[in-house]
């Protein structure tokens, strides 16, 4: 039997799991925890023996265990990329227009320690908002125009309007420790969930905060220093991104704001997932329309760290299995683990300096993907695990992730995945 007609069953599996329970269905690919990776393989399995596929298609009686348990994998690990391509592609689709990011940058007068603190930095008049900060920007860019200096984009990315900020008392700045391993409780922080207000719930996301969070909800921060009561919430709204009194940016809002501000200013930017690490970046093109025939090597990363990410693996938090670079153009989706794991010298990211690490980080890399219990993976979760056992090399995830695309912009589901006939 063709291979193509083998997935079909998976596929007719996998639509038949999730109009059974949407919500259930979703919540385990969410977090594709050990557990929660054997739930799915055992459901997909009973699906397929059901008379709703094997009445209309016998010949899944007539495969191997081999056969079905390859099915399953493959089914899992395509189902799962292309989740992972359709949450990317969402935040290109629900990007601010200019005029909004306008008016964030307007929206926020900025403190004057931070006023006199970009005065030193970039010279000029202290801005008033963020506004006047890009428009300094914009000025010093226009200078450094005929010198090896940095570009406006550049200039974005290493300002304070773009910086990570961690979640922290909004009183005296007292930092809360954001670690799925910490020894600490929500509690002992100094932390609790809360609905949102009518006023803020238009607002909140949900989203990753010292573990994962599936429903979106208000942290409320009770100050183990000075007992000043902050609130808090993730958003992808600019104009709560941008907020200047102490308010945390954790990655994914960084992300967000860069993604408003490159289409604001015309940057051609794409978005990097690393898989089984709760992080996000991008990387930028420095041609203002990139086409077909780029390189991935024109594709920059601007910050040290996250140029050498395989560095972070070092930090004993755990490991990545993989990075995905994701963009609504199909053609610039691709699985760009092994750039993140060679020298610049070599056509990678990493800094030619670094060179002597680079097998080490490699082998902890593959041996990450290889357990199936998770433990060695920064979020606990078994993505890249899923993906090698179904045989997905960076080809393959590569050719999944540009079907992907295409199928997201033809306003598919990410579960509806469409193969040859069964026959």
């Amino acid at each position: 039997m063709k291979s193509t007609s083998i997935a079909a069953y998976g596929a007719s599996a996998l639509s038949l799991l999730q109009s059974r329970d949407p919500a259930g269905f979703e919540k385990l690919f969410q977090h594709l925890t050990p557990s929660s990776l054997t739930t799915l393989q055992d459901c997909l399995c009973e699906a397929l023996d059901t008379k709703t596929i094997t009445g209309t298609h016998p010949g899944w009686q007539s495969l191997s265990s081999t056969e079905k348990t390859n099915c399953c994998n493959e089914a899992i690990a395509e189902a799962v990329l292309r989740r992972l391509v359709f949450k990317c592609l969402r935040k290109f689709s629900t990007c601010s227009a200019p005029q909004t990011m306008e008016e964030a940058l307007k929206h926020h007068t900025l403190p004057m320690s931070l006023k006199e603190e970009l005065v030193e930095r970039y010279g000029g008049d202290p801005p008033h908002t963020w506004y006047d900060a890009l428009q300094r920007l914009k000025v010093i860019a226009d200078n450094n125009a005929d010198q090896r200096n940095p570009g406006l984009w550049e200039l974005v990315l290493d300002h304070p309007m773009t910086a990570y900020v961690p979640v922290q008392c909004q009183s005296c700045g007292l930092v809360v420790p954001d670690d799925l391993n910490s020894d600490l409780t929500d509690e002992q922080v100094g932390l609790r969930e809360e609905e949102p207000t009518d006023e803020e719930a238009p607002l909140v996301r949900s989203g990753w905060f010292r573990g994962p969070r599936s429903r979106a909800k208000v942290f409320v921060l009770t100050c183990t220093e000075c007992g000043v009561v902050s609130r808090w919430f993730r958003s992808r709204d600019p104009h709560v991104i941008l907020n200047a009194q102490k308010w945390g940016r954790l990655c994914g809002e960084q992300e967000d704001l860069r993604l408003d501000l490159a289409n604001y200013l015309g940057i051609p930017i794409r978005m990097c997932l690393p898989l089984d690490w709760d992080h996000i970046w991008s990387e930028y093109s420095d041609s203002p329309t990139p086409n077909a025939t780029i390189k991935a090597q024109q594709w920059t990363v601007r910050d040290d760290s996250t140029r050498n990410f395989a560095v972070r693996l070092d930090e004993g938090i755990g490991s990545w299995t993989g990075v995905l670079a994701i963009h609504p153009n199909p053609l610039f989706c691709e699985d760009v683990t092994e750039q993140y794991l060679c020298r610049q010298c070599d056509g990678g990211r990493i800094d030619d300096q670094l060179g002597s690490d680079i097998q080490r980080y490699r082998e902890t890399v593959y041996a990450a993907r290889s357990d199936d219990h998770a433990a060695t993976t920064q979020a606990g979760t078994l993505v890249g695990y899923a993906l090698q056992r179904a045989g997905f090399n960076g080809a393959r995830i590569t050719k999944e992730m540009r079907k992907a695309a295409k199928d997201y912009h033809e306003n598919r589901s990410w579960y509806d995945i469409e193969v040859d006939e069964i026959t």
